[in-house]
This record gives structure tokens, C-alpha cells and sequence, in this order.
């Protein structure tokens, strides 16, 4: 069925996926956009699921078990694709055929066939932008340090540390479901860190070109339950996401919560280091167990330095005295952020895919190019790591995109 257009009074939207992560899409549509908005068609495989988000939302849909027929025959003004990972590229090029404004979850998909078919199914699009779902670039924190970047205060940027702990809720998320199972999350640098190592790339303006990374399970393997932490044994409960809507993850959180202790695949650590085109080296360090959830950087430039805390809300700036001196310059930033989940990203996602569904033109700050690089990213890492040999990301860029790889994540036009 073609497309018909959106106008601003009815936004016919299809939902692939009736998960935690679109709860807080449809909880973010904008004041002037709520009673426009509307969920027509949800299909998931689970009927449970289906029934208890359209009670969640407030919707009436049409209630569905293939979302390939959803997307392909129903009349849709958008869509919203978020199944489990393995799932993500039928679904999005479906939407994609069809001409739809498309909101694709992170991670685009999980092997190099299906980036491929993704990236010719936007190629070949009759029309729509596809939004990919990296909500960290829209943050007021990230905001702010890619401006700082950007107006040169810090001088050329020479180097940057990030990292990502997981505290013990969000340690035990990576052991729920489906997302334990490798083989369909893509492992826990696509699932998880991909956000982190596409941020990097958007505050730097650049695209990394060689990776080496290490990981090992050094306290999650098995081990006799006398071994165990406690706060990770199974009977401890679930983990909690930061969706900022306390009724979706009772009502959508995944039920089977599996023993980090057990067999899995997933590392509990991991480094990378990574050299961008820019020149700027990297290093990247994910652990979990860790006291307390934490996503930080610190970035090296020649004329400053730049540590911020995410979930402290605060950026500090260090500058030396241009006559070399001792003295050092200090600036302290707090940031504002709103009441959405994600540190306030989730709001400002929402208000500029909302619009765009109803046909304005929004350029989205991560669209499919950005999910398709911090995939290969996120999949040498974990080929570095197993191999343990350094990886050059070109030719995997080839390998999706042809001669049309690029190095800048400047938003597409």
C-alpha cells in the first residue's frame, strides 16, 4: 500500500517490537504533537506484550503477530521498529520500501549481510529519513562537550578516555532475555556499548579507522554459588533501565533473568583503544559489577582539557596560562537536562522524530550511515578481542558502503 502523507493533525504510526525502549518513545511524543500521534498497528510475536503496551500507552491498535504484513499492507504514516536485535533489518527495510519516516532502535542490526541490505534499502528509499535511536547524541551533556570540541577552546584534541560502568541493576539487564544470547544481541559492544562508541565519534567529528580491544569473563564464569556475589546470584532479582517510566519496566521488562554466572559469551570487561581519522587516539573501557552506573570522559586537546560525568551533570575545563606559568585556569559547567530518561536525551529525540513524522523537515543527528558505522565498530572490537589482532575498519566500510564510506559524522542533508 503506498503511503499516504502525514499531515499535522494524524500520524498513523505501525510499532514493530513492543519492548521497554518504545514505551519511552511513545512517552516522549511532544505537547503539540500528543493528540496527533497515533498507534494504529503494534506486532510482536507475544500477545501479552502487544496488549499490556497498548494499555500502557493508552492506544486502541490493531493487534498483530507479523510485522513484515503490518508494515508492508496497513495505511502508516511512520514507523517505529524495536524487536530484539536480530530482528532489526527486515523490518526497517520493509519500512524503508515503503517510503516511511522510520525510528530504528540501536543496534541497526548485528551482522555485516543485513547492514548491507540496510544501507541499499535507504538508497533505493521513494522518500522518509531514517532516525536511528542513539540517544546519547542528543543529551544536553553530550551536546555541550561536542560545542566545546567544536569551538576549538581545547586546541587540537590529541586524545580522549571514556568509559561506561554498569552498577548492579544494569549489570543484571545484560543477563535478561534475550540479550545473554549472543546470537542475538550481537554481543555486548554491539548491544550496549555501540552507544559510546558512536558518541565518541559525533563529539570528535570523526569516524575511528583502526581498533584493538581486550576483554575477558574474569568474575562472571561459572563458579560454584559459594563464589557468587550475592547481589548477582539469579534470586536477586532484576535489573533496572534508565527509561525513566517505572510502570514499563514492571509491565515490559523481560521476565527470564539468566545467572551472569553461567555460560554466556559476554565478557564483563573490556578495553579498546581506537585512532580516529582525525588523528585523535581513544580508549574505550566498559566494566560491570561496578559499585555504581557511570558514563565518563575525559578529552586531551593542546590548548585545554575537558572532564565530564554524566550522570553528575557536570563538565570542568582546565586551561594553562598562554605565558607558561603554573597557573591553571578552571571552569566549572553544570548541566540542565529534562525529566525524560537517558539524562534527558529521550525528550529531545522524541520532539524531532515526532515532527518529522508529521512531515516537517528534521535532519536527524544520527541517521542510518551513524548506526551502520558503530556497528562495524562495535563488531571489530569484539573480533579484536577474540582474535587479539588490531583490525583497520576500512574494509568493512567497503564491504557495506562501497566507495561511499565516509569519515565525518557531520548529520547528512
Amino acid at each position: 500500500m503506498p503511503r499516504t502523507a502525514a499531515t499535522p493533525d494524524s500520524v498513523r504510526v505501525g510499532l514493530v517490537g513492543a519492548s521497554q525502549r518504545a514505551s519511552a518513545y511513545f512517552r516522549n511524543i511532544p505537547s503539540d504533537m500528543a493528540s496527533a500521534v497515533r498507534l494504529t498497528s503494534i506486532a510482536d510475536p507475544e500477545p501479552t506484550r502487544r496488549e499490556a503496551f497498548a494499555a500502557l500507552v493508552g492506544a486502541e491498535p490493531e493487534l498483530l503477530d507479523d510485522g513484515i504484513a503490518m508494515l508492508r499492507d496497513h495505511a502508516l504514516d511512520a514507523a517505529v521498529v524495536t524487536p530484539p536485535n536480530d530482528q532489526h533489518a527486515p523490518y526497517a527495510i520493509e519500512a524503508m520500501r515503503r517510503g516511511l519516516p522510520l525510528l530504528l532502535e540501536k543496534p541497526v542490526a548485528t551482522t555485516l549481510e543485513d547492514l548491507a541490505a540496510l544501507w541499499q534499502a535507504e538508497q533505493a528509499r521513494p522518500g522518509g529519513r531514517t532516525v536511528v535511536g542513539f540517544v546519547l547524541r542528543y543529551t544536553p551533556f553530550y551536546s555541550r562537550v561536542r560545542e566545546i570540541v567544536r569551538s576549538g577552546r581545547l586546541g587540537e584534541i590529541l586524545a580522549v578516555q571514556a568509559d561506561e560502568n554498569l552498577g548492579t541493576g544494569l549489570t543484571m539487564v545484560q543477563y535478561q532475555g534475550w540479550r545473554q544470547d549472543v546470537t542475538r544481541s550481537g554481543g555486548w559492544m554491539l548491544e550496549k556499548c555501540c552507544h559510546d562508541l558512536d558518541v565518541l565519534g559525533y563529539v570528535l567529528d570523526s569516524r575511528p579507522v583502526r581498533i584493538h580491544s581486550m576483554a575477558s569473563a574474569l568474575a562472571f564464569r561459572p563458579r560454584p554459588e559459594s563464589e557468587q556475589l550475592p547481589r548477582f546470584r539469579r534470586s536477586a532479582g532484576t535489573g533496572e533501565i534508565d527509561y525513566g517510566d517505572a510502570t514499563a519496566k514492571e509491565v515490559l521488562r523481560e521476565k527470564v533473568q539468566h545467572s551472569p554466572y553461567a555460560p554466556s559469551g559476554l565478557p564483563d570487561r573490556q578495553v579498546a583503544t581506537l585512532e580516529f581519522a582525525s588523528g585523535t587516539l581513544a580508549t574505550f573501557t566498559a566494566v560491570m559489577a561496578q559499585p555504581r552506573t557511570t558514563r565518563r570522559l575525559r578529552i586531551f586537546g593542546t590548548e585545554g582539557l575537558l572532564e565530564g560525568d554524566i550522570g553528575e551533570r557536570r563538565i570542568e575545563l582546565s586551561f594553562p596560562d598562554p605565558a607558561g606559568s603554573a597557573e591553571v585556569t578552571r571552569e566549572h559547567e553544570d548541566i540542565e537536562v529534562g525529566d525524560s530518561g537517558h539524562q534527558g536525551g529521550d525528550e529531545v529525540l522524541g520532539e524531532l522524530f515526532w515532527h518529522l513524522a508529521a512531515g516537517e523537515d528534521r535532519v536527524p543527528r544520527a541517521g542510518l550511515a551513524d548506526g551502520i558505522d558503530a556497528v562495524l565498530c562495535a563488531l571489530a572490537l569484539q573480533e579484536s578481542a577474540r582474535t587479539g589482532q588490531g583490525i583497520d575498519l576500512a574494509p568493512l566500510r567497503e564491504q557495506v558502503f562501497g566507495t561511499s564510506a565516509v569519515t565525518s559524522t557531520e548529520p547528512a542533508t
